[in-house]
């Protein structure tokens, strides 16, 4: 297009650009209406992105948007959070308390641990951050619509980046745009960050084209005063390939130089461009003396986090001198107005490389000097030593060690070993070399960093570690060498346990030595050895107790018992104050609890868990939670609900990666899957190779499930193949109790399909005995009642059927007492007493509906139909229909939790929680929350 066509259109940082400006305006109503996106603007160096997020920064102040913005830089790569402090930070800083309480209520209370670098030191704290980030961005959007700008996002921190491609999932439903450049093929760049957050559901890409002749004719002439001849703009396009800030740079230079825009000039204008940025922002800080000079490069060095003041000292200029130099810098074009931000990176660029880089080094040491003297966050102070080269300054080390301790504490890892490696080599004072190089040890295992292994185990050859220390070092070179060599791990922290004094991580060693000694089958003389000594002692620690409650629980030991122990290992608190519900050790004692039949206090362990993963975001933890509840559903309270947990534990596993812990929660979804009539989807979660978890604790409760879905497929060679394996496996770790595998329950119920009645019977007497014993009445009823079908008399069938109702009716084990009213209604039909039969199968009718059992509904209903008996309607709840995640969205609304706080409990927005909600009332037939537990199941136990 011709120059008139610009000409008092648009301003010149905009000209060419109505196609991006229609796709940010877009971005932008889209917003405005509640449907968030993120406009990532991508291009090389001085494109024009920075000039459409201007435009769009008025363009949403016009609308009535909230602005958060940051710019980030080459330095702020290595400081953790460093554009959330930027976006965050004066919206807080200036809120009244009451507001601030306000904008932190709820998850988002999380976000201080970043806001206010507590330095809190949780579990999982990366993740526990950016969701409490995420609320404070919806509690914003409460106020009003909110545009996020972040230029420059390149050079922005891995946590930022995180947290900025979790929020770009999650916009849904959110008045919020966030704006962001990126320039492209830039070294150093988090790559895989940037391309996981270009891909996120609700981004659109914008790149801006470099300029036509007609743009770039209109910049020249704006420049030089006049219209400029064809070969001049042609040869200025070529020089620049349209790129904006370098015609710009070219015109300046033409204009300086006196050129008139002819054709003739072409040449010079080539040679101009050539040069670049650097000599043409020389050439404009030579005219402006040296004080402006000193300034810009005290501005460039300290960025713009340093004050007035800062810049004073560090350029050796009077304030008013600074203030002076910097409005000439603004009117020059160097710096933007009101402060010292420059107008483009390159241009910062051109300034740094104007001075020695032994006198830019010296400047970020006084910088960092004067930013902790004036209190400055220590990350802010670090930025400054990571640009100096190590020069033996203890109170650099100390400072670069705070901050990576902060940057650990808030989960943001990598930055936290970056600027501990840079204390090492800096060095510090003698003394603190062995705990900074363990704290780096420490994180680099974390972070699965090569270095992590070899720096512990030369710190341990040194000898320059003793207690305490001494077992942190010797537990993390153990974490790390648990699944390649368990072995030397399980050496390690013996080693460990042998000189921690410290309670709490005493108990953490015990516990990882327990947890792995159980774990894997070689272990198992060491376990067995490890358990009798607990056994045998005065008094065990709570951790030991918890191991020998499940123990004995498995093995059907009186049920008073194991209840009691597990009890003991919670009483006075230390347990869940030093291991918690992100432990193996805690899914041990709920099952523990379920073993014993103790179903409440199984469920209120379970809910005490559930809310210490609320309150510090422990997110892996919720999966093993899950798993838990998914097996007391399955004993004791409803099948749909037990496989909505269940479901969602195994989906948040395969999505992580975890190959071993997928056979734990794919044997559990199966289980309830089998109660929900759904054969071939509990084939598909579990009728597989169980790769890793084979001779492991995990191995007997995936057998269970898949030999019992392949009994009740039909293929009862394999079937057999996995429970005769499984009977094996439980009688050589000691597991004789009915329950905890099932093990015995299940071979017979393949021995009576195949015609072996006397060897299920024998299969059975054991059972029966043990669970006397033991007090078992689920685990007494299930065997008599296997034990009632393997009989062949008729007589002896009924009896024992009838003793299993008698011990179940009591119990908590519905679905189980279903079973056995089922299983005699069977009975008598079979015996042609069709009108005895029809009481025990419409109770079984009856129970399976309080269970939400398919199965068993659709077996008791075809028996009772059989026998004459005319079924009581069904009850068309739908909740058959519902997924998972609908499920247990209403589960906690039909428990009174408001959205917010079902949103902020499953770790979803709420758009989300809103559609799944929306979604249950269709298919339950319902209208509102308020029938939501009637529509559930009225008989069955809230989760």
């Amino acid at each position: 297009m011709p120059a008139d066509h610009y000409a008092g259109k648009v301003p010149t940082a905009l000209i060419d650009r109505e196609t991006e400006l229609a796709l940010l305006q877009s971005a932008l109503e889209g917003a405005a209406a509640g449907t968030g996106r993120i406009a990532l603007i991508q291009g090389p160096a001085g494109i024009g992105k920075t000039a459409l997020m201007g435009e769009l920064r008025s363009r949403a102040q016009d609308r009535g948007f909230a602005v958060l913005s940051a710019r980030a830089s080459e330095l702020d790569r290595s400081f953790g959070y460093g554009i959330i402090h930027q976006l965050i930070e004066p919206v807080l800083s200036d809120a009244s308390p009451e507001r601030r309480a306000s904008l932190l209520r709820g998850a988002a209370a999380r976000a201080e641990r970043v806001l206010e670098s507590a330095g809190h030191s949780v579990d999982e704290g990366s993740y526990a951050v950016v969701h409490g980030l995420y609320w404070l961005v919806a509690n914003l959007v409460e106020e009003r619509p909110l545009l996020i700008l972040v230029d420059d996002v390149h050079w922005a921190d891995a946590p930022s980046l995180r947290f900025l491609e979790y929020l770009g999932r999650r916009l849904d439903g959110l008045a919020v745009l966030v704006a962001a450049t990126a320039r492209t093929n830039e070294p150093g760049a988090a790559t895989e960050l940037i391309d996981a957050l270009t891909a996120g559901p609700s981004v659109v890409t914008i790149e801006p084209r470099p300029l036509g002749d007609g743009a770039v004719d209109a910049l020249l002439a704006d420049a030089l005063g006049r219209q400029c001849d064809p070969g001049f703009v042609n040869a200025a396009t070529s020089a620049t390939s349209g790129n904006p800030l370098l015609v710009r740079v070219l015109a300046r230079e033409a204009a300086s130089l006196g050129l008139a825009g002819t054709a003739q000039e072409g040449d010079r204008l080539t040679e101009l461009a050539a040069r670049g940025v650097v000599p043409a922002v020389r050439r404009q800080l030579g005219k402006l003396g040296p004080t402006a000079f000193d300034v810009a490069t005290a501005a460039a060095v300290g960025g713009e986090r340093a004050l007035l003041s800062d810049l004073s000292a560090l350029s050796g200029h009077t304030v008013v001198d600074a203030r002076d130099a910097l409005d000439a810098l603004a009117a020059a074009g160097v710096l933007e107005p009101g402060g010292w931000s420059f107008v483009h990176p390159l241009v910062k660029a051109a300034v740094l490389e104007a001075s020695p880089a032994g006198e830019i080094a010296a400047r970020h040491r006084a910088a960092a000097q004067l930013m902790r003297a004036r209190g400055a966050r220590p990350a802010e102070v670090a930025l400054h030593w990571l640009a100096t080269d190590p020069a033996g300054d203890a109170s650099a080390a100390a400072d670069l060690r705070e901050s990576a301790l902060l940057a650990a504490s808030e989960g943001a890892t990598e930055v936290a070993v970056e600027h501990l490696d840079r204390a090492l080599r800096e060095p510090p004072a003698p003394e603190n070399v062995a705990q900074m190089t363990l704290e780096l040890g420490e994180l680099e295992i974390r972070a699965q960093h090569p270095s992590g292994p070899g720096r512990l185990t030369a710190l341990l050859a040194s000898g320059a570690l003793e207690g305490n220390d001494l077992a942190r070092a010797r537990a993390a070179l153990g974490n790390h060498l648990v699944h390649t060599d368990p072995i030397s791990a399980l050496d390690e922290v013996a080693q460990a346990r042998r000189v921690a004094t410290d309670p709490a991580l005493a108990l953490r060693l015990e516990a990882f030595t327990l947890e792995a000694l159980i774990f894997a089958n070689p272990f198992a003389e060491q376990r067995d050895a490890q358990l009798a000594q607990g056994r045998a002692g005065d008094s065990p620690s709570v951790v030991m107790l918890a191991h020998l409650a499940v123990d004995g629980g498995c093995a059907g030991q009186p049920i008073t018992e194991v209840a009691a122990l597990a009890d003991r290992a919670l009483a006075d608190g230390s347990f869940m104050a030093a291991l918690g519900p992100g432990g193996s050790t805690y899914n041990l004692v709920t099952h523990a609890f379920r073993f014993a039949e103790a179903h409440e206090r199984c469920a209120q362990v379970l809910r005490d868990g559930e809310r210490i993963v609320a309150e510090q975001g422990l997110v892996t933890a919720q999966m093993f939670i899950n798993q838990s509840w998914g097996y007391w559903h399955r004993d004791f309270g409803s099948v749909a609900a037990g496989a909505a947990r269940a479901r969602l534990g195994l989906d948040a596993v395969r999505e992580m990666g975890w190959p071993l812990t997928v056979p734990a929660l794919a044997a559990i979804t199966a289980e309830n899957l089998i109660h929900l009539g759904q054969l071939d989807a509990a084939a598909d979660a579990i009728d597989t190779d169980l790769g890793p978890a084979v001779d492991t604790y995990i191995e007997p409760f995936a057998l269970t499930t898949r030999g019992y879905v392949r009994l009740l497929l039909g293929r009862y060679a394999e079937a057999e193949a996995d429970l005769r394996r499984l009977v094996s496996l439980c009688d050589d770790r000691g597991w004789f109790g009915p329950t905890a595998a099932r093990q015995r329950l299940r071979l017979a119920e393949l021995l009576i399909a195949t015609g072996r009645h006397d060897e299920a019977l024998e299969l059975m007497a054991h059972d029966v005995r043990v669970a006397s014993v033991a007090g078992m009445q689920g685990g007494l009823g299930a065997a008599l009642r296997i034990r009632g079908r393997a009989h062949t008399d008729h007589a002896d069938a009924v009896a024992s059927l009838t003793d299993a109702i008698a011990v179940l009716r009591p119990s908590p084990f519905r679905l189980e007492l279903g079973w056995a009213l089922h299983d005699l209604g069977a009975r008598l039909r079979a015996a042609g007493d069709h009108a005895e039969a029809r009481a025990p199968l419409r109770e079984s009718l009856d129970l399976a509906a309080a269970t939400e059992s398919t199965w068993l509904a659709s077996t008791a209903r075809e028996a009772l139909q059989a026998v004459g008996g005319r079924p009581r309607r069904e009850r068309l709840s739908g909740t058959q229909a519902l997924t998972p995640a609908e499920r247990r969205t209403a589960e906690l609304a039909a428990e009174g939790l408001t959205n917010r706080q079902i949103a902020e409990t499953l770790w979803v927005t709420l758009k989300t929680v809103e559609v799944h909600l929306g979604r249950c009332y269709a298919k339950l037939g319902i209208s509102s929350r308020r029938d939501l537990a009637a529509a559930l199941d009225p008989g069955a136990v809230a989760a």
